[in-house]
């Protein structure tokens, strides 16, 4: 701003410095033609000129630096705008799965790009190497003495030793090594699973939010239409207004509710854009449809293992193995290796060959504290083992009866298109002024709160079916 007003000062300073200096000339003609009045009469101009220039300059300057401030705070504007746009979602800006082309698709990328299911991916490939480093061998010992004396005589020994691990250390370690890989692997079955039941709940909540939106959308209409009907009439009886009254609390009440709608599906549609990498408009053409019949499950007396009991199982083993280790820690490791001596005397040299061994005696303890601490690990992870499996029998059981007790309701009553013409049979009737207001607008919170309650009960289903497939350890074969 400074730069662009000195630019201007300094153009219309050279301006009128040439208008001031044309000036002086008039005036110094005047007085040497002896016209006093004219020269006065140019020194006022000349003082009305430059109080005028000098006002100009302030003023060009002030509108100068208001345009700059303006045009930065306008492209800041525009910057903002072009940020925002950035923010929004474009296919292939980022790492991210192909376009599904069903909801399998969209399940099996959940899976694979959920942020949890790559933390134990990255966990995994970290230990790798693991099981190399464990069953690593130590390095050999050198040692020297060299000694000297009087008389020009002097002793030089020399050692190399050679650490042998008795008690099947090394092996020990390496199985402790696959047993904590085993441990990664199993923890990433466990988020995969959870992570497939919570993408199949957002799925179907998500058709169900587009049917609500939908019916909202066409309940705000029909509650405008009525309401804008009784504004239009001159006169209004008690009833009348009453209604209105009514009515227009009942609108304002679907446009919060759509609110809500709109905030659970955003929330919804950044589950999958964390997960998936796609937006809403990518996905929302393979949403799986509410089944019109609940098929019939019964509870298997044969399962495999559910995702958690694998897990805890791997801990018993990383116990077990730990275990292992403090029970080959008992048993001392073996130095053995050549050796070599000069013991050089006055008149002659001595020279030796042989070999060193070196054994810990295992008298004042055997690693009892620690092999101790290692077993009651052990009990403990294979009595949470237990818990966790007659706790899980009890949820699965518990899971089929709600199952059950919801999707016999659910293929018994009516579905939610019969109401649908139902109600529109009650509109119908109403702008034919047959039945009243209130009849109208009970009939409308009633098929609300049917689809809601419908809606509730297909969630809870759908939650206790997938509960039971995880239970049975069968989750990731089952498919929609």
């Amino acid at each position: 701003n400074l730069f662009v007003c000195v630019f201007i000062y300094s153009f219309i300073f050279f301006i009128t410095h040439n208008l001031f200096s044309l000036i002086e000339r008039l005036i110094l003609w005047s007085l040497f033609t002896n016209s006093l009045a004219i020269a006065l009469t140019i020194e006022k101009l000349r003082i009305i000129m430059n109080t005028l220039f000098t006002t100009l300059i302030s003023t060009l300057c002030l509108i100068t630096s208001f345009a700059i401030v303006l045009t930065n705070n306008i492209y800041a504007e525009d910057e903002g705008h072009e940020s925002d746009h950035h923010l929004e979602h474009t296919h292939g800006t980022h790492k991210e799965c192909p376009l599904p082309n069903s909801a399998k698709d969209i399940i099996n990328c959940a899976l694979e790009m959920h942020p949890q299911v790559i933390r134990g991916i990255q966990e995994i490939d970290s230990l790798k190497n693991l099981e190399e480093q464990a069953g690593q061998r130590p390095n050999p010992i050198f040692s020297s003495r060299y000694v000297k004396g009087t008389n020009n005589t002097s002793e030089l020994e020399t050692n190399l030793s050679f650490i042998v691990e008795l008690g099947d250390k090394r092996n020990s370690r390496r199985q402790y090594a696959i047993a904590q890989k085993d441990k990664a692997i199993k923890f990433k079955e466990l988020t995969q699973a959870e992570v497939k039941i919570q993408t199949i709940k957002n799925l179907f909540r998500l058709r169900q939010i587009v049917k609500e939106q939908r019916i909202l959308s066409e309940t705000l209409r029909a509650f405008s239409k009525v309401t804008n009907q009784l504004r239009q009439k001159p006169v209004l009886s008690p009833e009348q207004e009453s209604s209105l009254t009514v009515f227009e609390i009942a609108l304002e009440e679907i446009k919060i509710k759509k609110s809500e709608i709109f905030e659970e599906e955003r929330k919804i549609e950044h589950y999958f854009h964390v997960t998936t990498g796609h937006s809403l408009e990518e996905i929302i053409d393979y949403l799986p449809s509410i089944p019109k019949k609940w098929k019939n499950i019964s509870l298997k007396n044969k399962i495999d293992l559910s995702p958690k009991l694998n897990q805890l199982s791997s801990f018993a083993e990383l116990a077990r193995k730990n275990f292992d280790i403090e029970k080959s820690q008992s048993w001392p490791n073996l130095r053995i290796g050549p050796s070599f001596s000069i013991d050089k005397e006055t008149y002659n040299d001595n020279k030796m060959i042989g070999f060193n061994i070196q054994l810990p005696i295992p008298i004042l303890q055997t690693n009892n504290g620690a092999k101790a601490y290692a077993r009651s690990e052990l009990i403990r992870a294979q009595k949470n083992i237990s818990i966790t499996r007659a706790q899980e029998a009890h949820e699965r059981v518990e899971q089929f009866k709600i199952y059950k007790s919801t999707a016999h309701i659910l293929n018994k009553t009516m579905k939610f298109s019969e109401i649908d013409k139902k109600y529109k049979r009650i509109e119908k009737l109403y702008l034919r002024g047959v039945i009243s207001s209130s009849v109208f607008l009970d009939s409308l919170k009633q098929k609300l709160s049917y689809l809601e309650t419908r809606h509730n009960r297909e969630m809870t289903a759908l939650s206790a079916l997938w509960n039971i497939y995880k239970y049975n350890g069968s989750i990731f074969k089952e498919q929609l």
